[in-house]
């Protein structure tokens, strides 16, 4: 009988803990801490550059930390990561499809890398094929497929082994707007299956999706936690501003108002502004519409990144 440690049962299925990493004078990493809940979306969101890949390749063995622990279901993990990657789906910003295979080549090959077993290949192939909408591309090369479809057939050839947790790197960037919609589809089928799901991306409107957010900048983390809480505790009141004319103009007019500095910003035809809570907001827009809205994680993000230069420490993920 297999006995866990004791609090391995309700301790997070991945945990990383203060991990850093350098690439001679580049810092990639710089304490990063982060942890990923059974059957959730964990989302890191960041421009590149602020570390999000390099993290992937440390959690899988491809990349060894300067500093730090990587735990998986609260053990720490030393020199061997079989214990993660004998559990883990890893999908790379660029996953290596063979272009001149066929789609069911592909996932053949792929089905004998992750050695699965032959009599349950045919069932476990149509299930994906259709999981993914893929069934009527079985003959087609990968190389011929759209963005999309290789992704989601990138993503078929991980789940062949049936990973109890899926890493996926920017799996939608340069990605058509149907085919993230397709491609999200198919996550939020996994979660419900009980997969625990770690994934990055530079789009904070796909991170909505998310049951939880790490925000990443020049490798360390500026904020984050559960989604819904970061909406319900935002610290600031949030106005969408609509003037009369150029929004651009007014914005630059605006911007030299002290008052103003540093909590005005355009998004769209209209600006935001991040008031303080109970504060009077209409004077300060003369002949503007000025109406409260709730925040996206846009404008979360927007706050802890000017915390995060001002010194300030609002979230932890």
């Amino acid at each position: 009988m297999h006995l866990q440690p004791p609090g391995a049962a309700d301790a997070p299925l991945l945990s990383i803990e203060e991990t850093g990493k350098s690439f001679g004078a580049l810092r990639a990493l710089d304490g990063v801490s982060l942890t990923a809940a059974r059957g959730s979306l964990t989302i890191l969101a960041g421009a590149d550059g602020a570390g999000k890949s390099t993290l992937f390749r440390i959690v899988v063995g491809l990349a060894r930390a300067d500093q730090g622990t990587v735990r998986l279901r609260g053990q720490a993990i030393k020199r061997d990561f079989t214990p993660i990657t004998s559990i883990t789906g890893y999908m790379p910003e660029r996953f290596s499809l063979y272009p001149d295979l066929t789609v069911a080549e592909n996932l053949d090959f792929f089905a004998d890398v992750h050695r699965v077993a032959r009599g349950r290949r045919d069932e476990l192939k149509h299930r994906l094929l259709a999981q993914t909408g893929m069934l009527p591309f079985t003959k087609r090369r990968a190389g011929a497929l759209s963005g999309g479809m290789k992704q989601k057939l990138a993503l078929s050839c991980i789940l062949l082994a049936s990973p109890e947790l899926i890493i996926l790197d920017e799996p939608t960037t340069g990605v058509d707007p149907l085919s993230r919609m397709e491609f999200f589809a198919i996550v939020e089928e996994l979660k419900a299956e009980g997969r625990t799901i770690l994934m990055s991306t530079p789009y904070l409107d796909e991170a909505e999706r998310g049951d939880r957010i790490v925000f990443l900048k020049e490798g360390r983390v500026i904020g984050g936690g559960a989604i819904a809480d970061l909406r319900a505790d935002f610290p600031a009141t949030l106005w969408k501003v609509t003037p009369p004319r150029n929004p651009l103009e007014f914005q630059q007019r605006i911007a030299a108002d002290p008052r103003l500095a540093g909590s005005v910003y355009l998004r769209g035809q209209s600006l935001r502004f991040q008031g303080e809570k109970g504060s009077a907001t209409a004077p300060l827009f003369p002949d503007c519409r000025v109406e409260p809205v709730t925040p996206t994680l846009e404008d979360i993000y927007l706050l802890m990144e000017r915390d995060s230069t001002s010194g300030g420490d609002r979230c932890r993920p």
